[in-house]
């Protein structure tokens, strides 16, 4: 069952960056492919900053490859959230369940009865369209995900709280249709003014929609940017101070929004307290446990990882295929990952705001955004993640991997044989060993025939070179 507090699916606007480790995901459910046709590839980043010559102008400073070589197969898209949700629907309704989301529910509060195993947890829902006359209505289930934002409803009722810091700084987001003189617009852009703050420019999928996020004003302290009713008059001006000498003529805003940064992080992911041994039942996932700003593209992209860590798991557990104490890694491996997350998104930040030194400007030093870009290229595509070895691994010492590989668990990044010629390599013959989720499983055999005489026999269920896979 999935509860959804709106009347429908959302339409337009939302998060729109998928990195490589993603677009990998998808292939589990079926639509990467369908995904790399409809969307916006982004090959490259430019950065712009305040040209030396003339500080109120800016000049470009240097374009730099967005994917790391051999991270990924998968490329870094653009695409609308509301079409994601699209997809998963469809994957949704095309399954045997036929599984669709129960709209206009409003979860109220969830509660755990620790002495039973058959459906301990209760969760009150209230109707939020007012369709059913505001109603509730009282479900057990044997386990309950909250993916209900910072203000998770969930959490709240499991005792998390969200720990950080709020950055005091108001942004906002457009997606428009305009006229520019601006040559990059058709470029994923850093953009660092001198003055007047930051732009980043996300091109959309189709060849004309782009998105831009656009700095506003400080906050003071507890200050939020609501309180301000900036409009997106306030969002197009800005963008324009920032990107001078070029201009911006807005023809149409598809969608805007405007909102604090904070870096926040929940002490756990789930409702066992510490130091008890009893196994989980109610999770938390994406922004429910972890707020951070949109510089550095992972919003949407580490929500999905954290479930997709959850979900499989889960069905593990359901079909009795594990024990439920696996689901006590979630926790761990996605808090690791969390805190990753929001540190990365500090120093971005810090860099982002920090003016320029004199070297920078005259070119005869690298920017410290373009050094610390090229340094976080495979956190940014979501291959940096390193969890500690599964529990369901064979020893180490039955593991052989072909060279280039890594073990690991989730640490292996590579989904292709490494070997320079792979029809001579007897692991050809073998399904691919690929990252948790993709569409062949991963295999470890003891030993490998050898590569003078690769082997022909087949997995089980391969018997012809027609149908083998």
């Amino acid at each position: 069952m999935i509860v959804e507090r709106m009347p429908s699916n959302i339409i337009k606007g939302k998060a729109d960056g998928i990195n490589t480790r993603t677009m990998e995901m998808f292939q589990a459910f079926g639509f990467a492919d369908k995904v790399k046709r409809e969307t916006y590839w982004v090959n490259q980043t430019a950065f712009w900053m305040p040209d030396p010559a003339n500080p109120a102008h800016i000049k470009r400073v240097g374009r730099v490859q967005d994917v790391a070589d051999d991270s990924s197969e998968m490329p870094h898209i653009l695409i609308n959230q509301a079409r994601l949700h699209e997809l998963f629907l469809e994957v949704m309704q095309n399954s045997p369940s036929r599984l669709a989301p129960d709209y206009g529910w409003e979860l109220v509060s969830v509660a755990v009865d620790e002495t039973t195993d058959d459906h301990p947890v209760t969760v009150t829902l209230k109707d939020a369209s007012g369709i059913n006359w505001w109603a509730t209505r009282t479900v057990r289930a044997n386990y309950v995900v909250g993916c209900d934002g910072a203000h998770s409803a969930v959490r709240k009722s499991i005792g998390g709280v969200l720990h950080g810091d709020a950055a005091n700084q108001a942004w906002g987001v457009m997606d428009i249709l305009a006229n520019t003189d601006f040559p990059d617009v058709r470029q994923k852009c850093l953009i660092s003014s001198a003055n007047e703050g930051n732009v980043l420019i996300l091109p959309r999928e189709g060849g004309y929609v782009f998105r831009m996020y656009v700095e506003l004003d400080k906050l003071k302290d507890g200050e939020k940017a609501a309180s301000r009713k900036f409009t997106q008059d306030d969002m197009i001006a800005a963008a324009n101070r920032i990107i001078a000498p070029y201009s911006l003529d807005v023809k149409e805003v598809v969608w805007w929004s405007i909102y604090d940064i904070g870096h926040s992080i929940t002490d756990k992911f789930d409702d066992v307290a510490e130091g008890s041994s009893r196994n989980p039942r109610v999770f938390t996932a994406g922004d429910a446990c972890h707020t951070h700003s949109p510089k550095a593209g992972q919003g949407m992209n580490v929500s999905m990882q954290d479930t997709f860590n959850l979900g499989w798991k889960l069905v593990h557990v359901l079909q009795g295929r594990a024990d439920a104490s696996l689901l006590r890694s979630y926790s761990k491996e996605r808090l690791t990952e969390a805190k990753r997350l929001v540190e990365t998104d500090h120093e971005w930040a810090r860099i982002m705001s920090a003016p320029t030194t004199q070297a920078e400007r005259d070119g005869s030093e690298e920017p410290r955004i373009i050094r610390q870009f090229k340094a976080n290229l495979e956190f940014t595509g979501g291959t940096a993640v390193k969890y500690d070895p599964p529990r369901c691994s064979p020893p180490a010492r039955t593991r052989r991997w072909p060279r280039g590989w890594r073990s690991g668990g989730a640490s292996i990044r590579r989904r292709w044989c490494a070997c320079p010629t792979p029809s001579r390599c007897s692991w050809a013959t073998w399904p691919r060993p690929m990252r948790a989720g993709a569409s062949t499983p991963l295999r470890a055999r003891p030993t490998a025939p050898s590569r003078a005489r690769p082997s022909t026999s087949w997995p089980t269920g391969c018997r012809t070179t027609r149908n083998r896979l």
